[in-house]
């Protein structure tokens, strides 16, 4: 049988865990909050951006990015997975994968070969594992990423796309309702979906400086 002072050993030590444990949890909570903010000052940003996409790929009759030009034929799609560095977080990551297996299982009964980059230390390992063509990785991007950080393994993907190796691109992420509920989300980013670039009726339009090919 244990001794008082064992005893009070023990209780000293769950006490002092329980100190710890609250100090985690309040930095948790802050970092939630920050991060909360952040994706809620993007995301007019993001509207925004894809409705002026829409509206260049609507006035500009002249020329067609590449970006914008629908293939009827597509013998390979590309997938950006976006994920967390570190684990810990429920199905947060593995749901969403379950789902982009789904998607690349589909492409491959028709044939359509698939290429994946990664962004996150979880969806780096996962996809290492799978038989995809793994073409670029980031990893270990921190609360605050950088832009400088992302743009080599995303351009590795426009490049291919606009070189005619890449029919389709989709960027895959857990879009965020609530601190228990995010659902994982498919974007299609090439070419720009029809919804989003054509426009039946405006009374606006563009003048290109140098010239539309090269704003565009």
């Amino acid at each position: 049988m244990a001794g008082g002072r064992e005893i009070k050993t023990k209780i000293k030590s769950v006490q002092n865990t329980r100190k710890v444990t609250r100090a985690l949890e309040m930095v948790s909570a802050s970092k939630i909050r920050k991060a909360q903010d952040r994706m809620k000052a993007s995301r007019p940003y993001a509207h925004a951006m894809k409705q002026v996409i829409g509206h260049l790929a609507q006035a500009s009759s002249e020329y067609s990015h590449p970006y914008l030009v629908e293939r009827a034929d597509v013998k390979r799609v590309g997938y950006i997975v976006v994920s967390s560095d570190r684990g810990l977080a429920g199905g947060l990551n593995n749901n969403m994968f379950r789902k982009v297996l789904g998607e690349i299982r589909g492409w491959q009964d028709k044939g359509v070969e698939v290429d994946v980059v990664t962004i996150g230390q979880k969806a780096t390992q996962f996809f290492r594992r799978i038989k995809v063509g793994m073409i670029g990785s980031v990893t270990h991007l921190g609360d605050v990423p950088h832009l400088e950080q992302l743009l080599g393994v995303i351009k590795v993907m426009l490049d291919t796309y606009q070189d005619g190796k890449l029919d389709r691109v989709f960027l895959v992420y857990n879009h965020f309702v609530n601190t228990m509920t995010q659902r994982a989300t498919f974007d299609q980013l090439l070419p720009l979906p029809e919804s989003e670039s054509k426009i039946t009726h405006h009374d606006w339009d563009y003048l290109y400086e140098p010239s539309a090919p090269e704003v565009l």
